[in-house]
């Protein structure tokens, strides 16, 4: 009895370990460990050069951009990604905070951030086609760009109150820093690169390389005019933001969501440098986040929603054109059988008339 007991216990672990061993294999392929450890680099450099004082008690930053990253390597590579983000956060925290108990409770809200962004983008906005759709591309911005945000920040700032690097009386206005940060981050950098990694782009002509070439010179033009030094006196306090509108109009309507993703991951690049060195309309302690953060993600959003719209409706148009396409092969087969069918019979009918003329003859 007590051989047949080892033999059935030894089978059970056996068995969960094979188990383990089916779980652990995805982790351990050499492509994935290379992806973990490039995701954590990357969110560790990115993090270090994009760390600004935000915040009075220069915690968290006004663009965060590594949620972006994280967000596109996980749709892109899947869930077994996630200890890449975990380290680089962490190592990203102990190197500004110098607390390993703090860091771990921040590199852990911000996994579950980019864990739970990927699956409601992934089961409710199509994944990484999420940018072809109108209404998958508002759920994205729903579920990735505010939500899991929003669960991240109160998570994190919660540690920071905690732990004493934040007070509680700051908790709104870093709340609110936090949350703004990851959103523009998500909607500037996740887009882009799942199109551009994730996605064969489709050229519209041999001219497109150099109106892409003039779309992106008029529009940081327009931005050095909005968000750098004034060149010209004539020029309002306020900036001429509304020229950015045509360009971003330009880069939805006209080419495909790639180039709408790129146009306003340039029009935030300039914003931010601006404000940050208190130039333009938003170079001011208020204007960063608040007023640019506002600015940036209505752009992007509105940018990337019509991108999205015009991308559906060329889609619809050649699925119709291939359908009427398919209908009239179908329906030109059909002619040809009923062609072939009365030729036969003809043939047939006239065959039939000789003979009965020979047979009369007779």
């Amino acid at each position: 009895m007590s051989i047949s007991r080892t033999y059935v216990r030894q089978g059970h672990m056996s068995e969960v370990l094979r188990t383990l061993e089916n779980k652990l294999r995805p982790y351990v392929e050499p492509g994935n460990l290379a992806t973990i450890a490039f995701l954590a680099l990357c969110y560790f450099f990115v993090g270090e050069i994009g760390i600004r004082p935000a915040t009075p008690n220069h915690s968290v930053t006004a663009i965060w951009l590594p949620a972006g990253i994280s967000l596109a390597a996980f749709l892109l590579r899947g869930y077994r990604v996630w200890p890449g983000h975990l380290l680089g956060a962490f190592l990203l925290s102990v190197a500004i905070r110098h607390s390993i108990l703090i860091s771990v409770g921040l590199a852990g809200a911000n996994t579950l951030e980019v864990l739970i962004a990927a699956y409601l983008v992934n089961k409710y906005a199509n994944g990484i086609n999420a940018f072809f759709r109108t209404r998958d591309f508002l759920r994205f911005v729903i579920f990735a760009a505010m939500f899991a945000p929003a669960l991240c920040a109160t998570l994190g700032v919660g540690v920071l109150c905690m732990g004493g690097i934040a007070r509680v009386a700051d908790f709104p206005a870093v709340w609110f820093v936090w949350w703004v940060g990851d959103m523009l981050g998500v909607l500037f950098l996740t887009p882009f690169l799942v199109l551009l990694l994730g996605h064969k782009h489709h050229s519209i002509g041999l001219g497109e390389p150099l109106e892409v070439t003039a779309l992106i010179a008029g529009l940081s033009i327009t931005c050095v005019l909005n968000f750098g030094h004034q060149p010209m006196s004539w020029i309002p306090q306020n900036g001429l933001l509304f020229l950015c509108a045509p360009f971003l109009a330009w880069s939805a309507l006209r080419f495909c969501p790639l180039e709408a993703a790129g146009a306003t991951l340039v029009m935030g690049g300039f914003a931010k440098w601006g404000s940050l060195h208190g130039l333009g309309p938003f170079g001011n302690p208020i204007g960063l986040p608040l007023f640019v953060g506002g600015f940036l993600a209505v752009g992007t959003a509105i940018t990337l929603t019509v991108a999205a719209a015009c991308a559906e409706q060329k889609n619809a148009t050649r699925d119709a054109l291939g359908m009427y396409c398919v209908l009239k092969d179908v329906k030109e087969g059909e002619i040809r059988v009923l062609q072939e069918t009365v030729e036969a019979l003809q043939i047939e009918l006239e065959m039939k008339g000789s003979r009965r003329t020979a047979a009369s003859s007779d």
